[in-house]
């Protein structure tokens, strides 16, 4: 499971799910959504097929909503971005007949996951292993690092795909420098022995690749 949502996506990147849609996965796209407050319904969609849950991110009428909770099949929490994931939900106004698109970058979340995660030690594949991804405690620290990760793969891929643009190539870079810079700086706490304790911390910045 990833340590980002693509809630820590648009708190890093607002105009991420606007910038590259193409290079997003479609989850659910439907046209008659209703909003009241904080609460979002549509007869047409089904949230939990389309797993869109809190964490997810919908666009209602083309702006960009958080996901707090899923109530149910056809109803969802939301609220526009918040400074926090302590911050009461803020609603972005009432409508009905809204288009809802539920997008996700979380395929490219997982590449820089799985690649995390090997980093420190970790093999995902491993089903054996003595360390897993619960070794990890600095849950919100990975989450970071991860989201900039992804920022940086979402764009330069994005890039690729639609050749020369100064817009997409620029934000590849600054994420890309950010994610090193981020990793440079992190220091995990690590549970090696299974006690819910942090017993090893390791600087990501003191792990260097060597060219095979």
């Amino acid at each position: 499971m990833n340590f980002s949502t693509d809630r820590d996506l648009l708190a890093i990147e607002p105009a991420v799910f606007e910038d590259v849609p193409f290079a997003a996965q479609r989850r659910l796209s439907v046209t008659d959504g209703s909003v009241s407050g904080n609460t979002l319904t549509s007869v047409a969609a089904d949230f939990l097929s389309a797993q869109v849950d809190a964490g997810a991110v919908v666009l209602v009428g083309g702006v960009a909503h958080e996901v707090l909770t899923r109530t149910d099949a056809n109803t969802l929490t939301v609220s526009l971005p918040r400074s926090h994931t302590t911050d009461p939900g803020i609603p972005g106004g009432d409508g009905v007949g809204l288009d809802v698109l539920a997008q996700t970058f979380s395929p490219q979340a997982e590449l820089v996951h799985d690649g995390l995660l090997r980093l420190i030690g970790i093999n995902p594949d491993d089903l054996g292993s003595e360390l897993t991804e619960s070794t990890v405690l600095s849950v919100s620290l990975m989450a970071r690092v991860e989201a900039l990760g992804t920022l940086e793969l979402v764009y330069s891929g994005a890039a690729s795909l639609v050749g020369d643009n100064d817009t997409l190539l620029m934000k590849a870079g600054e994420y890309r420098r950010r994610f090193r810079q981020a990793c440079a700086g992190a220091t995990l706490s690590l549970d090696t022995d299974g006690d819910g304790l942090a017993d090893r911390r390791l600087s990501l910045g003191t792990i260097h690749f060597a060219r095979a």
